[in-house]
């Protein structure tokens, strides 16, 4: 785990309970500069052959996958507490 875990979850209903661990077919992806492209859709990646998108926003490469059909399976991992700095 990284301090990006405890700080990803920021939203005014996010919490810091579990995390999904997920096996994910990623497919063929796309990379992308660190701001994205947030017009993107399953479709629009598709016509250009591509499955998913990748990109870093500065704390590490995140993925973006389209199809629900390419996640394999999903698991709730407890959190361990957050680090002292």
């Amino acid at each position: 785990l990284t301090g990006t875990t405890y700080t990803k979850a920021i939203g005014l209903d996010s919490a810091t309970g579990f995390l999904i661990e997920a096996k994910v077919d990623v497919g063929r992806t796309k990379p992308m500069p660190k701001t994205c492209d947030w017009t993107f859709n399953g479709d629009k990646l598709a016509t250009q052959g591509f499955d998913s998108v990748s990109f870093d926003p500065g704390d590490g490469t995140e993925y973006v996958v389209y199809s629900a059909d390419r996640v394999l399976s999903t698991k709730q991992v407890p959190l361990p507490a957050m680090p002292v700095r």
